[in-house]
């Protein structure tokens, strides 16, 4: 399944909708600012994750919660993002995965920023990350997000609206953010996702990827991420950089010299499935006791290239050997 790029108009191709959700995100992203302005210190108070905790008890509604929590946490992309791209559309997979580290760029930028404790629940596990914004609330919004918006299907908007708003409330009945916090990652999240889509259709429509030529691209694929992280190679930085450097080199390589078809019997999908996460996790989590230092600069950069070549498995390495194996066949013409 390729889908096509985005294009204008985004939501809807009647013009009176298309203006109407257009004024709708504006109108949460200022809604979310006024309710934090002007209630603050209810925005980061303990009242409404007291009272949602009486509900946990019901282990139907634990489990509901830690599901749609999962649904944000880095395991699901990883495995989430490696089968799309597989397995389903490169190019929508590649492209979303990218939202998807813009996105955990910006938010870890602002969690260091504003360096707000998250809420302090007993006998719950304390995270080492600050709290504001959300950064589950903020992926959530603009990945599935970008993804309705590129797959244009009414099922699905229905699905990543849910998504939206459950994902980011899981936070707070499981107790990892205030309410504050899931109103910043609101207010961040949708102008990140409105930039995202206007960037990717002027793309499009100016036609920048024939105007780079290859060389620059991948000189460029790996000189951004390393000079942010070298700027700043705390908290997640190194492993997002990494990961969005060795997947944008690997996808334009894959595109010009294996050109995998993601297309196959199903059988093979699901080997492909799971020999590509098998190896991706064994380089992102067996390699870490491998890859390590205790000297801060060292070690943000053996974690940059470890995720790196995650990065590079996925997009490059793994489709290479699904064409050498015979799992997937090349594209056609090839």
């Amino acid at each position: 399944m390729e889908s096509p790029p985005v294009t204008r108009p985004y939501f809807s191709s009647l013009r009176g909708r298309e203006i109407f959700w257009l004024i709708f995100c504006w109108a949460v992203v200022l809604i979310c600012c006024a309710l934090l302005y002007f209630y603050w210190d209810w925005s980061r108070s303990m009242d409404l994750i007291n009272w949602l905790q009486q509900f946990r008890s019901i282990k139907a509604v634990e489990y509901f919660f830690q599901f749609f929590t999962f649904l944000g946490n880095d395991e699901f992309y990883m495995i989430f993002f490696g089968i799309l791209i597989w397995c389903v559309s490169k190019p929508l997979g590649f492209w979303s995965a990218a939202v998807l580290l813009i996105s955990g760029l910006v938010s870890g930028l602002a969690k260091d920023l504003t360096a707000l404790e998250r809420p302090s629940l007993e006998g719950m596990e304390q995270l080492e990350s600050y709290a504001f914004p959300s950064g589950h609330t903020l992926t959530a919004v603009t990945v599935w997000g970008y993804l309705a918006i590129r797959l244009k299907r009414r099922w699905f908007w229905i699905w990543a609206l849910a998504a939206m708003i459950l994902i980011p409330f899981s936070r707070i009945i499981l107790g990892f953010h205030y309410p504050g916090d899931i109103l910043g990652g609101y207010a961040m999240g949708i102008p990140l996702l409105l930039l995202l889509v206007w960037l990717s259709s002027l793309f499009v429509e100016k036609g920048w990827d024939r105007k780079f030529s290859k060389p620059l691209l991948l000189a460029l694929c790996v000189a951004i991420p390393v000079i942010l992280t070298v700027l700043s190679p705390q908290g997640d930085m190194p492993k997002l950089m990494g990961l969005l450097s060795g997947a944008s080199a690997g996808y334009i390589v894959e595109k010009d010299k294996v050109r995998s078809d993601t297309r196959t019997h199903w059988a093979l999908q699901v080997l492909k499935a799971v020999i590509g996460l098998a190896v991706l996790f064994g380089i992102l989590i067996g390699l870490g006791p491998l890859l390590s230092s205790g000297n801060p600069a060292l070690q943000a950069a053996l974690r940059f290239l470890r995720y790196g070549l995650g990065g590079i498995w996925v997009t490059l390495l793994a489709p290479a050997l699904f064409v050498a194996l015979r799992l997937t066949p090349r594209e056609a013409g090839d």
